[in-house]
């Protein structure tokens, strides 16, 4: 008891797909179940004439022939074709349908297919009897005991609301034909899956719920729990590898994002490129990108994209990417060969009418 209580962080990325590789995921049989049904309906709803006729065809042949033929042991090969070919047509579309969405369904809430052989490997656990008895009596039990027991009451009432608002229709089909009969029993069909349709889709969102909250505190995790998971993963040489590797990248983006800020670009030219910034109000200015090879090339690229000046100088781009940090400002001997480079990308600047 105590330990459950300590269980107050919430799970982690690690935690979670563990978890899904054992096939524990929030998934609610209900919500799949509700999407086929309505499918289902759909399917009924325009498949309506040709389930209505293929039942005339179908009645009209057992009634005609079927039945006596059975009687008489003469029930041939072609009427039962027939027969089953007109079961098929009627069964198969709907069924069909109800299938594939509720596969669907039960992709989206997996986000995927999702096959884990750690849900169905057989354990000893389960042939204890007493494991059995727990697994009969905890609250998951309990709850699938209750959602069943409100789905029962939930269809029995809507099937009753349907009967009781359409009583006399129904006694009135003593009089029919057979034709009126089945066009009154689809609708009454329709009428009931629809109505049992909205309280199940009440249940089902309340269920779907229900089972991410039950998922997220059955995995929540305790302090040290959090701390050992932590220290494993900092342990860990491929994620340290990782981790560094993504942070690298993140800064060389940050530094290429300085690039068309920049008021020169120095470079070497190939191997070099070093990308000053340099504003009346600053001291002196700074280095705001650098980079070789690739990098320098890349550097390069983006300055003349954004038309800053880029400006051939060897000696002052090796000096520049050894001796300054990124970001940091030039020391004072370099100031002199900056300020002449600055001067060349001021002169022509304004030769060329442009601000500087």
């Amino acid at each position: 008891m105590a330990g459950s209580q300590d269980k107050s962080e919430k799970p982690t990325g690690k935690r979670l797909s563990e978890a899904r590789k054992r096939g524990n995921i929030p998934k609610s049989r209900e919500l799949n179940g509700l999407i086929g049904l309505a499918a289902g309906v759909a399917v009924l709803f325009f498949h309506a004439e040709t389930l209505t006729s293929e039942t005339r065809e179908l009645m009209h042949q057992l009634w005609g022939m079927g039945f006596r033929a059975v009687g008489e042991g003469t029930l041939g090969t072609g009427l039962f074709v027939q027969i089953i070919g007109h079961l098929f047509t009627m069964i198969a579309p709907v069924a069909l349908t109800v299938l594939v969405f509720s596969i669907a369904a039960n992709l989206l809430q997996t986000r995927g297919f999702l096959l884990s052989f750690q849900a169905i490997e057989p354990k000893l656990s389960k042939l204890n009897p007493l494991e059995g008895v727990k697994r009969l009596v905890n609250l998951r039990s309990f709850s699938e005991l209750i959602k069943s027991i409100v789905k029962i009451v939930a269809v029995g009432y809507a099937a009753g609301t349907v009967i009781h608002s359409e009583r006399l229709l129904i006694l009135s089909l003593t009089d029919r034909g057979l034709e009126d009969i089945l066009g009154v029993l689809f609708t009454l069909i329709l009428k009931l899956l629809v109505r049992a349709g909205g309280i199940l889709l009440v249940l089902s969102l309340l269920d779907y719920r229900y089972q991410r909250w039950q998922h997220q505190k059955d995995l929540m995790m305790t302090k040290q729990e959090v701390k050992e998971e932590h220290k494993q993963s900092e342990g860990n040489p491929q994620v340290k590898s990782r981790i560094r590797s993504l942070q690298r990248a993140l800064a060389r983006r940050r530094m290429m994002s300085q690039v068309p800020k920049a008021s020169v670009v120095i470079t070497n030219p190939t191997h070099y490129a070093v990308a000053l910034l340099y504003r009346q109000d600053m001291e002196a200015p700074k280095v705001v990108a650098k980079g070789m090879n690739r990098v320098a090339q890349n550097i390069i690229k983006i300055a003349r994209r954004h038309r800053i000046p880029v400006v051939q100088n060897p000696p002052l781009a090796r000096a520049l990417y050894k001796q300054v940090l990124l970001e940091a400002a030039i020391p004072a001997a370099l100031y002199r060969a900056v300020a002449k480079v600055l001067a060349y990308v001021y002169h022509h600047k304004q030769r060329a009418g442009l601000p500087t």
